[in-house]
C-alpha cells in the first residue's frame, strides 16, 4: 500500500493527540466520528498514529527496547485488514519505507504532543471564518465561545501563558471562560482588548476598532478599562476615544436585528450591504445624511426599502445584478 499524503498523516496524529486532551472543545468526538467517515484510509491512518503513540508514551512495556525498534514494531504492526488482505505484512511496502513513514508520524505525533505540554507554544493557528449573511458560533479551546457575525474572521493562537485572537476582519462577540493565569486577549491592527472572564465584542472597522463591554471589563491597549455601558474606538496610531454604548443596539445583530436611532442613512446601508448579496447604493448624495430610525431584519433589505419609499419618501429603483438605486426614481425597463 503506498504511503499517504502527508496532510491524512498529520491530522491523524492531531486526532490521537486531540481525544487524549484533558481540554478538548465540546463536540470534538462528532467532528472525529465525521473525519473517520469520509475514508477507510483515515481509520487506518488514525490506527497507525495510535499505535505509535502508545508505544512512545509506554516505553516500559516493549521492554526496555531502544525508540528506532518502537518506531519500526508500530510501522510493521497489522492493526487491521482491508477487504482482500490477508493477515501479514501490508502489500507493497518495504521496511525500509515503513520506517521512514513510521519516523515521519512519530515526529509529527511528537510536535503534536508539545503543544500540550507547559512551557511550549503550539504553533498550529486554527480559522474560523463567515461569508456574507452568514452568523457563527464556535467553542474555543479553552471552552470560551465565540459568536462571529457576518464577513468575519479569526485566527486562533492559544499557548500555556495566553489565549490570543486576531480578529482579522468583521465582527465577533466572545463570552470568555474564567482563567487569571491566561488572559484572553483579542487584537486588531488598532488595539488589544484583555479579559480574564467577561463578555464583550469586538468590532474591526475600516474606520477603527470598536469594542463593546456586555458583561465584566476589558483592558483596552493594557491601560484604558471599559465595563459595562462603555464603548472604546481607536485607529492604528491614534489615541482610544470613549463611549457610551448602547449594548442592547450594538449587539442587537446575534439575533439578526439591525438597530438604528437617528442613524445616517449612508450608515444604515453599509450596514444592510454586510449582510446581503443586494446592493444598495446612494445615487442622491443628499440623503447620505438623512437621518433614519427603526429595528430591522439584516437579512431583509426590503423592509428598509419600504421604510425609505412609504416613511421617508425616497424613491429607489432597481436595476440589473440586484443592485438597488437610493434617490432615483425610474421604470426598471429604463436603460
Amino acid at each position: 500500500m503506498a504511503s499517504q499524503p502527508p496532510d491524512v498523516m498529520e491530522r491523524a496524529a492531531f486526532w490521537v493527540v486531540q481525544l487524549r486532551s484533558p481540554e478538548r472543545p465540546q463536540g470534538c468526538e462528532i467532528e472525529f466520528a465525521d473525519w473517520l467517515r469520509a475514508s477507510p484510509i483515515h481509520v487506518l491512518e488514525y490506527l497507525r498514529a495510535a499505535e505509535v503513540w502508545e508505544a512512545l508514551a509506554h516505553p516500559d512495556s516493549s521492554a526496555g527496547q531502544p525508540a528506532e525498534d518502537l518506531v519500526r514494531e508500530a510501522a510493521d504492526s497489522n492493526l487491521i485488514g482491508w477487504p482482500g488482505q490477508k493477515p501479514g505484512r501490508r502489500p507493497g511496502s518495504s521496511r525500509i519505507a515503513l520506517g521512514w513513514r513510521a519516523i515521519g508520524l512519530t515526529v509529527a505525533l511528537v510536535i503534536a504532543g508539545l503543544c500540550a505540554i507547559p512551557g511550549w507554544r503550539c504553533l498550529s493557528v486554527r480559522e474560523v471564518t463567515t461569508g456574507v449573511g452568514e452568523l457563527r458560533s464556535a467553542v474555543l479551546p479553552d471552552h470560551s465561545i465565540v459568536e462571529l457575525n457576518t464577513q468575519s474572521e479569526i485566527r486562533i493562537a492559544f499557548s500555556d501563558s495566553e489565549r490570543r485572537v486576531e480578529l482579522v476582519r468583521g465582527e465577533a462577540f466572545f463570552v470568555v471562560e474564567k482563567n487569571h493565569s491566561r488572559p484572553f486577549v483579542v487584537s486588531t491592527d488598532a488595539l488589544t482588548a484583555r479579559a480574564v472572564g467577561t463578555r464583550f465584542s469586538v468590532y474591526r472597522r475600516a474606520a477603527g476598532t470598536v469594542v463593546t463591554v456586555a458583561e465584566g471589563k476589558v483592558l483596552v491597549r493594557d491601560a484604558i478599562e471599559v465595563t459595562p455601558g462603555d464603548q472604546a474606538e481607536a485607529q492604528p496610531g491614534q489615541p482610544v476615544v470613549m463611549h457610551h454604548a448602547d449594548v442592547q443596539r450594538s449587539l442587537a445583530w446575534r439575533e439578526r436585528r439591525l438597530i438604528f436611532k437617528g442613524e445616517p442613512l449612508a450608515h444604515v446601508v453599509e450596514e444592510f450591504n454586510r449582510y446581503n448579496l443586494m446592493s444598495l447604493v446612494i445615487v442622491d448624495e443628499r440623503l447620505q445624511h438623512e437621518r433614519i430610525s427603526g429595528v430591522f431584519d439584516a437579512n431583509d433589505p426590503e423592509s428598509l426599502l419600504d421604510f425609505l419609499v412609504k416613511v421617508d419618501h425616497i424613491p429607489v429603483s432597481r436595476v440589473a445584478q440586484g443592485s438597488v438605486r437610493i434617490g432615483e426614481n425610474r421604470n426598471p425597463s429604463d436603460k
